[in-house]
This record gives structure tokens, C-alpha cells and sequence, in this order.
């Protein structure tokens, strides 16, 4: 447990003495133990070295969450809108549901993702195309940050692998463009 703690503190400092940019990939995210669906996702999050492609588009997928909070086997869902905007450049916008029957952004179309997504990502957050992931932070009033995103992209079946650090806990997603969630 207190091997935990010191790298989630080394961890949170290192992201604050980068200022807001991000690694460009989140390495060993498995410090706390996985399941073996998390190991997976995350091995195939380490084995797709390609930033997002299919931009705009609408996904939606699973999550498993390395957490205190919440059981590792139970599944999570995630809707991802990944698009363009002329003031920031490529980015990303997420909803993460704990709970519920099943993923709720399943069904969304991009014109569906676009008008129900927050713009607090597309103005506020703080994105960056690296040569084999896309990041995005959202920093909190101190300048540390709150919730850090790393997505890649499988070119040939374009399913994303998505990584979200929240203080700490990890969630490992993997999605699949919606119907009609691409143009």
C-alpha cells in the first residue's frame, strides 16, 4: 500500500513539474495490480503506437477501473468524441458512466456526440498531438492535474484504446466507432 501511495505522489509530481504536457504515454500503468482484461487492454494500448486517425468521430466502449472505488471486474462504459476545433487543434471529449444497463453514448451518431458533449474539454482542456498518442489534461486551480487522457488508434479496425488517470485511479477502455459516428 505504500508503494501505492509514493508513486501515485511521485506521479502527480511529475505531471505537475511537466507543467500541463503530458507523457506521451502513460508507463506502467499496472503499478497496483491488474485484472487480466486490464492487462490486456493495456498491452494493446502499449502495441498501437498511432495517434487518433479517424478524427471527427464518435466512440463508444468498455472500462475497467484500477481503483479503491470501484470493483476492477465490473465494467464501465465510455463515449469519446474525438474532433477538430480551429482555436485548439485536435481533442477530445469524454464521458465516463459508472453505472447503468449499457453505455448510454452507444448509439450516438457525431452530430449526436458533438451537441451532447461538454465544450469544457474543447475550451478548457489542455491537448496535444504526440507522434503516437493524442493527450489531454485538465488541470486544477493549483495547476496540478485533475484528469489526464491518453488515446491511440488501431488504424485498420480503428478501435481506440483509451487510458484516463483520475488522481490516481486508471481506467483501460477500449472502443469502437458508433454507427454513423464517423463521416
Amino acid at each position: 500500500m505504500k508503494k501505492n501511495l509514493l508513486l501515485i505522489a511521485l506521479l502527480t509530481f511529475s505531471f505537475k513539474a511537466l507543467a500541463w504536457d503530458a507523457p506521451e504515454v502513460l508507463q506502467e500503468a499496472c503499478y497496483g495490480g491488474c485484472t487480466e482484461k486490464m492487462e490486456k487492454m493495456y498491452e494493446d494500448f502499449l502495441n498501437t503506437p498511432y495517434a487518433p486517425k479517424f478524427v471527427p468521430g464518435m466512440y463508444a466502449g468498455e472500462c475497467n477501473h484500477q481503483s479503491g472505488s470501484y470493483d476492477p471486474d465490473t465494467t464501465h462504459y465510455v463515449g469519446l468524441l474525438l474532433n477538430k476545433h480551429e482555436k485548439v487543434g485536435t481533442y477530445m471529449s469524454p464521458i465516463l458512466q459508472y453505472f447503468g444497463e449499457g453505455n448510454d453514448m452507444a448509439s450516438w451518431s457525431l452530430e449526436d456526440g458533438i451537441k451532447n458533449m461538454s465544450t469544457d474539454w474543447r475550451d478548457k482542456g489542455i491537448h496535444k498531438v504526440h507522434p503516437t498518442s493524442l493527450t489531454s489534461a485538465f488541470l486544477d486551480n493549483e495547476g496540478y492535474p485533475a484528469l489526464v487522457y491518453w488515446a491511440r488508434q488501431n488504424p485498420a479496425t480503428k478501435e481506440v484504446l483509451f487510458l484516463a488517470w483520475l488522481r490516481g485511479n486508471i481506467a483501460f477502455c477500449r472502443l469502437t466507432p458508433n454507427v454513423n459516428g464517423l463521416p
